[in-house]
């Protein structure tokens, strides 16, 4: 027999604010359906971001954090992608390469000349550095990777 202060964790999830039947329906399906089964279920995996302060190919295939200052904007003719050349703070040169959609998106969040940090996988291309689709791409005073 369980004490009656734990009683409130073997409630159904639909007890917990803001989880109604529709939100309840996914949860069953994972298997959660008391609070204690949410308490319980683990994270899979992580994604580990290295804060550096210089790009550097020895980073290729890492995630990776860096602070760069976008400095030219180029577009692919047809469908080809809409890549961002930022530069690090030791001059290092990078291609933020955006597939599809609207290149106004990419201007509007990597202004020329403002720095901002972006977070994503580090890829070699041929001789150069790329980052495809960045993860985050946050102003440095909003910048809530590593603060």
């Amino acid at each position: 027999m369980r004490p009656e202060l734990l009683n409130p964790i073997f409630a159904e999830v639909t007890a917990l604010k803001g989880i109604g039947p529709q939100l309840a329906r996914p949860l069953e399906r994972l298997g959660l359906e008391k609070l204690v089964d949410i308490l319980f279920h683990l994270p899979v995996g992580h994604v580990d971001r290295i804060p550096i302060d210089a790009l550097d190919a020895a980073y290729a295939g890492r995630t990776i954090s860096v602070e760069v200052t976008p400095v030219d904007y180029r577009a692919s003719g047809g469908r080809g992608p809409f890549r961002v050349w930022a530069q690090d703070q030791a001059g290092n040169m990078i291609a933020l390469v955006y597939f599809g959609g609207n290149p106004g998106w990419a201007k509007k969040q990597l202004p020329l000349g403002e720095p901002r940090r972006v977070s994503g996988k580090l890829e070699s291309y041929g001789q150069e550095l790329q980052m495809v689709h960045p993860d985050y791409v946050l102003k440095l005073d909003e910048d809530t990777i590593y603060g």
